[in-house]
């Protein structure tokens, strides 16, 4: 869901603070589709931005866990948007970390903005995607210029 706001010299849209735990799998996918995802208003250059906080839950082999995020715009991988969070340690270890981006990239006119995720590490750990209403997972972008 996206909200947008508009001022005297910018424009901008971002998510709503959203509720969420999505676990994460080997492969790249969308994060919370119904709220994560930013519909471009206009044409131009916008200056993109997430973060995402993520939670890594390391097993009993002391072994390494990441949760990898990048931005899609449609069903593209957004250049420059990949961020890594993770850890490796004791055995058993739980750590969560917030990571993101900020990228200006020129869109058009209805453009999707998606979050998506997937676990790097052995498949004995886990990680997830989680945010709370104040807001710890979530994507904005503002209007830099025309193209």
């Amino acid at each position: 869901m996206t909200t947008p706001q508009q001022g005297p010299s910018k424009m901008w849209v971002q998510t709503i603070p959203l509720d969420i735990n999505q676990a994460l799998t080997a492969t790249y996918t969308q994060i919370h589709p119904s709220g994560l995802t930013i519909t471009i208003p206009f044409a131009g250059v916008w200056e993109i931005s997430y973060h995402a906080r993520s939670v890594i839950n390391l097993g009993a082999a002391n072994t390494a866990e990441w949760a990898s995020t990048v931005l899609y715009k449609g069903q593209s991988p957004i250049d420059g948007t990949q961020a890594l969070a993770g850890d490796a340690g004791a055995a058993n270890l739980t750590s969560q970390a917030t990571a993101g981006q900020t990228v200006l990239a020129a869109f058009n006119a209805g453009d999707v903005v998606s979050l998506y995720a997937k676990a790097i590490g052995d498949p004995a750990n886990n990680a997830s995607i989680i945010s709370n209403v104040d807001g710890r997972t979530a994507i904005a972008a503002h209007w830099v210029s025309a193209v």
